[in-house]
């Protein structure tokens, strides 16, 4: 019999269906076993040997597994495609005293049909260990990071404080990104309405630099307001043009996180639920996966058949991300709440095979003053834009409406034009572009953190009273300013954006073999050891593990 580990209930019941007699697979619940939690769990002294320990409430899976380990006579891991699945099987296999010379194999799925799942099972290849070392060794630093920084601050600031790693560097960008209160400007902005070939087109108001003329008091809007209503205005210079819009990539995780955040007010967190649940249900790839080989033509067969070769890329996109397994199955087929989602993912991948939308555009730079030789001190800039081709548009607004002019206004040098209306209209100006929680993911995956660790420390900085803000806009409170602070006082380069980055390359370098986990480890301790070294005066426990012992054949 041949035993197959996965990660959920939902894959191991397609799977099974799928693979038949002969095959018993397994939901492992993801990582089955992670460093104790009442110490540090590392003994620095002894090469940063780590001990592990089975969460509570594992204990009777761990039991089913490792019985299952015994009764198979080969073993294939079809934990999820990334360093976390690859560690997640072997923490399973590390436990069991019966692997033996068991044939251990690893299996990637990219999606969860039968097609896949055969193809996947057609061509396994061994467990990659410098994976599994990369992940643990991620594990260790978070360890040593979070234990050090929490002991010394809850000291420090008189209260319990318990963040990880990722939480330390969210609150760092949050303060650095925001440093002041005053983030809030009160202006107004000046625009006139004309009339050309009988519509009616808004120009904006700018300073002789180019830049947008913003006043900063009551008397400067009647002033502007009282010259505009008596000006006379003439275009100085005028082009057409056209624009092309590239059709977008495939949506990646970080990409639908923010998207999904920026359109619905989507959580990551939830976002991310949502993704695994419709990965589970085999309706889209793994986001750490590739598309099907089958998917680029059934797009393109799509395009054709909806919309007309007009439409149809010539060329592949380029960019690899999440993908529906199957494009012939609409977003409006999908039950439950995942459907918009799934809708989103659908759209972006069909667009990503279309040809680019074309605009075609007027611009002209306005003149005003109360005589051709008299002229203020600004000028006007208007731009008209009118959708010539759709393109890509039309998976995402069906066909243009009935009557949509594709002609923009020809505008010519010299010519006069009349203002219909002078509007005066108060804005609030961010003198910093506010943080949401989805560029939060974006600029941390960016540095090379997790995206769902990321989402998960969303929450739990709420909790503690660190950040705060209307909906999913982020901000720190005065706590959670506080807490920044000092980190940045104590700890500035190890909670760094600078450092983040770096954690990030080494951890890539173990995945790839160029560099070992001792390496990095002793590295890290050599130059932060002093500044976390107070929190390993206490003792560690150090418990013998049996290693895993590869079958010869299948080692990485």
């Amino acid at each position: 019999m041949n035993l197959v580990i996965v990660e959920t209930p939902a894959q191991a019941k397609i799977l099974s269906n799928v693979l038949g007699q002969g095959w018993r697979v397994e939901p492992c619940h993801g990582w089955v076993r992670d460093l104790t939690t009442d110490r540090l769990g590392v003994d620095v002294k002894h090469d940063f040997r780590p001990t592990l320990v089975i969460p509570p409430g594992k204990g009777n899976l761990v039991r089913r597994l490792l019985k299952a380990i015994s009764m198979c006579d080969s073993i294939y891991a079809a934990t999820p495609p990334n360093p976390s699945g690859e560690a997640m099987a072997w923490h399973i296999l590390a436990l069991s005293p019966d692997v033996g010379d068991k044939p251990i194999y690893r299996v990637t799925l990219d999606a969860i049909t039968s097609e896949a799942v055969r193809t996947a099972f057609a061509a396994p290849r061994p467990l990659n260990m410098k994976r599994v070392e990369s992940a643990m060794t991620e594990r260790i630093l978070d360890r040593l990071i979070g234990f050090g920084v929490n002991l010394q601050a809850s000291k420090t600031l008189s209260g319990r404080i318990a963040l990880s790693y990722g939480g330390m560097v969210t609150l760092r960008v949050l303060a650095e990104q925001h440093p002041q209160d005053t983030d809030i400007s009160p202006r107004w902005t000046a625009t006139v309405a004309f009339h050309i070939d009988g519509e009616a087109f808004t120009a904006q108001v700018f300073n002789t630099k180019g830049a947008p003329l913003r006043m900063r008091s009551d008397e400067q809007t009647e002033q502007l307001e009282h010259l505009l209503k008596s000006a006379q205005f003439w275009v100085e210079q005028a082009v057409r043009g056209t624009k092309i819009h590239p059709a977008p990539a495939i949506l990646n995780t970080v990409r639908l996180i923010e998207t999904a955040n920026r359109e619905w007010g989507l959580a990551p967190q939830r976002t991310l639920a949502l993704v695994a649940s419709l990965y589970d249900m085999g309706w889209i790839t793994h986001p750490d996966g590739q598309p099907l080989s089958d998917s680029h033509s059934a797009a393109q067969a799509h395009i054709q058949r909806e919309y007309g070769n007009d439409y149809l890329a010539p060329d592949l996109p380029a960019h690899q991300g999440i993908a529906p397994t199957d494009v012939a199955r609409l977003p409006e087929n999908l039950p439950g709440d995942g459907a918009a989602l799934y809708g989103l993912i659908w759209r972006y991948f069909i667009a990503a095979h279309m040809t680019p939308a074309v605009e075609r555009v007027s611009a002209a730079r306005i003149f005003a003053g109360m005589s051709y030789d008299k002229r203020y001190p600004l000028e006007l800039r208007l731009q008209v834009k009118r959708l010539y081709f759709d393109g890509w548009k039309r998976v995402f607004m069906g066909e243009l409406p009935a009557g949509t002019p594709a002609i923009v206004p020809v505008l010519k040098q010299g010519q006069a034009l009349v203002a219909e209306q002078v509007t005066i209209t108060p804005e609030v100006t961010l003198l910093r572009p506010l943080v949401t929680e989805g560029s939060l993911v974006a600029t941390l995956t960016g540095l090379g953190l997790n995206a769902q660790s990321i989402a998960d420390l969303i929450e739990p900085l709420h909790d503690f009273g660190f950040i705060t803000g209307e909906g999913v806009t982020l901000a720190l409170t005065d706590d959670g300013r506080e807490v920044a602070d000092y980190l940045a006082e104590v700890f500035d380069e190890l909670i760094s954006t600078a450092y983040a980055g770096r954690r990030a390359a080494d951890l890539s370098l173990i995945a790839s073999g160029e560099v070992s986990r001792l390496e990095v480890l002793r590295t890290f301790w050599g130059r932060f050891g002093d500044t976390l070294r107070p929190a390993t005066r206490n003792k560690p426990i150090v418990t013998a593990h049996k290693p895993i012992i590869l079958h010869r054949a299948e080692e990485a």
